[in-house]
């Protein structure tokens, strides 16, 4: 979410430009799945005491119809192809950001505005192509186009003018304002090959598998890259199949029809841990449920209004019931994955603090609380809407969920046609460990801002992403949050995990890459 002005960008035609009025039917359109899907013969013959493992399955809950990873930023999308695309500078063993693609560290002007990159030598794409920076200059350039629809855009318009070839192994990038949060944009911004920047039926790049077949929304499988320049992978081949059914996932991981199972239930997490066979990852990642209010409008233009559903939300019944313990209780908006986070902040208790909560009201001049709180259809939404409303009926307020499929859900949401709404909030695979996506729409210049106004959160959110410095921005972050979290801004109930199971068959999925939301397949080998 950037920083546009008003002046510049009107909202609804930035937000159709970036296309944040289509996403939503994108998304559904890409949703589609046959009973074909919950099969898995690539797994097949896969259980404990079968040949070693070659071909990696992955049961998913859906797959994109759009196989181009500069298209969004979903976790539908980059579980498949991060293993095919690669960019400028990658995470460590530590997550601190590393040269993959670039030739070192990139060499900024003395005003901040200019970032000239070299390139590696010797690196091809999968049709050998080598990779030039006229690669890198198509990609810069598809998301700084806000004609793309590209969720990336939001990273680049208005923060980034462009970029050029200044030879076949060097970049130049240049930027409206010194933009140290850059650096994460390219730890994260996939590099495809400059014929493949605008295609949505597959994509290409420089990774360690390459794409194979691609079954539209029900399977994709990857083969191995033997001209890859760094480490090959010792599996032969990826296979992702859409089992959107949770309970068929969780039997084709136990019969090893498939390696791997993403989505886990929480509900699922103990009976897995039984098995002797399958092991769990909960991870703390970069994946939020957020809260959004129309602040320009009442009730919630009274921050008394936000404060008292704040004290009044039932966050111990979402972590207890709807998570089955598998969540951490939130306050701010930052959760403990993302830069920022502040354990030390404890504003509002875990359960509905009805007294604090009406004494509020009755300062605010309300005598009666009644709102419509919008949220997706999903199981997971609606149990969470179905807590926090009997939780705030304690304190006298009552709650009307607003369920809508995901598309109108968007568009509501892009236009301020709500007075509260709340969803899952993915941000690991675009913005990385910083808090670029997710505190950005609270700058008062935002197009996604809907009333809030804070001087010295919109001087602060400048800061954070001007500075170079990661240990700054996450102390600058951190006063952000604080800020949002006493105004009752973003609140989140809790901060959910990220559960991934495996079979014991393949060696363990590295925890601290599912730290950024990545499921790191290349170093994966049969046990």
């Amino acid at each position: 979410m950037t920083d546009i002005s008003r002046s510049t960008f009107d909202r609804r035609r930035f937000l159709t430009m970036t296309g944040v009025l289509t996403a939503g039917a994108l998304a559904l359109a890409a949703c589609g799945t046959d009973d074909a899907a919950t099969g898995g013969a690539a797994g097949d013959g896969a259980a404990k005491g079968s040949a070693p493992v070659e071909t990696l399955a992955f049961g998913v809950v859906s797959i994109s119809d759009y196989m181009n990873p500069l298209t969004n930023t979903s976790k539908r999308v980059h579980w498949i192809t991060d293993p095919v695309v690669e960019s400028l500078y990658t995470y460590d063993s530590s997550l601190k950001s590393v040269p993959l693609l670039a030739d070192g560290e990139p060499e900024i002007s003395k005003d901040g505005l200019t970032w000239t990159i070299k390139l590696k030598e010797g690196v091809t794409h999968h049709n050998g192509d080598p990779l030039t920076a006229d690669d890198v200059v198509a990609t810069v350039k598809y998301v700084t186009d806000p004609k793309s629809t590209s969720d990336w855009t939001s990273f680049f318009v208005g923060y980034v003018k462009g970029a050029e070839a200044v030879d076949e192994r060097t970049v130049k990038i240049t930027v409206t304002m010194p933009l140290g949060v850059l650096r994460s944009h390219l730890t994260n911004l996939p590099i495809v090959h400059k014929d493949f920047v605008s295609r949505t039926d597959t994509t290409m790049g420089t990774g360690p598998f390459k794409i194979d077949k691609v079954a539209q929304g029900r399977e994709v499988s990857l083969v191995r890259n033997d001209a890859y320049h760094g480490t090959k992978p010792a599996l032969r081949g990826v296979v992702f199949q859409a089992v959107p059914d949770p309970a068929t996932r969780l039997v084709n991981l136990r019969e090893g029809k498939i390696h791997i199972m993403t989505d886990v239930s929480p509900e699922s997490v103990g009976l897995l841990k039984q098995d002797s066979a399958i092991k769990v990852h909960e991870i703390s990642a970069p994946s939020d449920l957020i809260t959004y209010f129309v602040t320009d409008k009442a009730p919630f233009d009274d921050v008394r209004v936000r404060r008292a559903l704040a004290y009044a939300m039932d966050r111990k019944g979402v972590r207890d019931i709807v998570y089955g313990g598998s969540a951490q209780i939130a306050q701010g908006p930052i959760g403990p994955a993302v830069e920022g986070h502040d354990p030390s902040i404890q504003l509002y208790g875990e359960g509905p603090d009805a007294a604090k909560a009406k004494a509020l009201l009755a300062e605010a001049g309300v005598a009666s609380l009644e709102f419509t709180l919008m949220i997706t259809g999903d199981a997971l939404m609606k149990n969470i809407g179905q807590v926090l409303a009997e939780g705030w009926k304690q304190a006298g307020i009552t709650c009307t969920l607003d369920v809508l499929d995901f598309s109108p859900w968007v568009k509501n949401w892009a236009t301020g046609e709500y007075q509260m709404a709340m969803t899952s909030f993915e941000s690991g695979f675009g913005a990385g460990r910083t808090a670029f996506t997710l505190i950005g729409p609270m700058s008062s210049k935002n197009p996604l801002n809907f009333g809030y106004k804070n001087d010295e959160v919109d001087k602060l959110l400048s800061e954070a992403w001007a500075t170079s410095d990661d240990a700054e921005r996450a102390d600058i972050c951190k006063k952000i949050n604080g800020i949002l979290a006493n105004d009752a801004i973003m609140m989140p109930p809790v901060y959910p995990r990220l559960i991934v199971a495996q079979r014991t068959d393949i060696t363990p999925i590295d925890e601290t890459l599912m730290g950024v939301s990545r499921v790191a397949i290349p170093p994966l080998r049969a046990v």
